[in-house]
């Protein structure tokens, strides 16, 4: 799970009381429902980033069922160069894809799926932020 105590620490922002990120999650809500088949109730908001050098390790976000995850990318600008793909693998660490991140993006997934962010390329000299939504059925 991404809390796990053994995980390499990086930048992160508890967002509870954010209003604006709550509206954004009010306003993505009902696709993810759709894709989900079921309602949804968020469990945790919050930012995370990671820096050159900084990425971050496997892991899934939850094991149970009707668990899912939602990641924002709030950037304004993003480069290809900079990379800082989130990545989807298997339980041997191959790669089933990548989303890159671009403004106002956003990927929702069920959270058991493993995965993690890659930290930015040497060429970007800021943070790599996501606002992550944690949610399970309602």
């Amino acid at each position: 799970m991404s809390n796990e105590k053994h995980a390499i620490p990086f930048w992160k922002m508890d967002l509870e009381d954010c209003v604006p990120v709550t509206q954004l999650w009010e306003h993505a809500k009902p696709h993810c429902e759709k894709q989900a088949g079921r309602a949804l109730r968020v469990v945790r908001q919050y930012a995370n980033g990671h820096t050159y050098g900084q990425g971050g390790q496997p892991h899934r976000d939850d094991v149970r069922e009707g668990t899912y995850t939602l990641l924002y990318y709030p950037m304004p600008e993003w480069r290809p160069e900079w990379e800082g793909e989130t990545m989807f693998v298997d339980k041997n660490g191959e790669v089933l894809s990548a989303v890159k991140p671009r403004p106002n993006r956003a990927v929702f997934f069920d959270s058991r799926i493993l995965h993690y962010g890659k930290a930015p390329g040497r060429s970007y000299p800021g943070l790599r932020v996501t606002i992550a939504f944690k949610l399970e059925s309602a």
